[in-house]
């Protein structure tokens, strides 16, 4: 394996890992946001901030080699292959877990703004009976 080809998995390998550490960082978020849990869970954008900064670091350093990988794969012994093959695809199924995590998280803090929404002017005509009738 040449030293672009081994640098660019390990690059890929390393993404891999901060992905799946993204993905337990959003499951976490999801579980909060579905216990009503909303400080706790904003908390954890900050690990998220980070992890996606720690992402574009080692992106900008292996980009450069995802360009070459066409001429880098068709250079590459049949048995070689294989990691690049297992890393991309962990990276794949990452990232649709991910986006699959993403998109629950925001259907559920929907439907919870959606509830306050509705609430709101319930407690707001509240308010003005009790005004309108003296109570404090």
């Amino acid at each position: 394996m040449t030293a672009e080809a081994a640098t660019l998995l390990d690059g890929l390998t390393r993404e891999a890992g901060l992905y799946r550490g993204l993905v337990e960082v959003s499951t976490e978020e999801l579980s909060l946001v579905k216990s009503h849990e909303l400080e706790r869970a904003t908390v954890l954008l900050t690990k998220k901030q980070q992890a996606l900064e720690a992402i574009a670091e080692v992106e900008k350093t292996i980009r450069p080699l995802k360009e070459q990988w066409p001429a880098m794969k068709a250079k590459l012994p049949a048995g070689e292959s294989g990691p690049f093959s297992a890393v991309l695809k962990d990276l794949s199924d990452l990232l649709e877990r991910l986006i699959a995590l993403e998109r629950e998280t925001e259907t559920v803090l929907s439907g919870q703004i959606a509830t306050v929404r509705k609430a709101w002017p319930a407690a707001g005509a509240e308010e003005r009976a009790k005004k309108a009738y003296g109570g404090k």
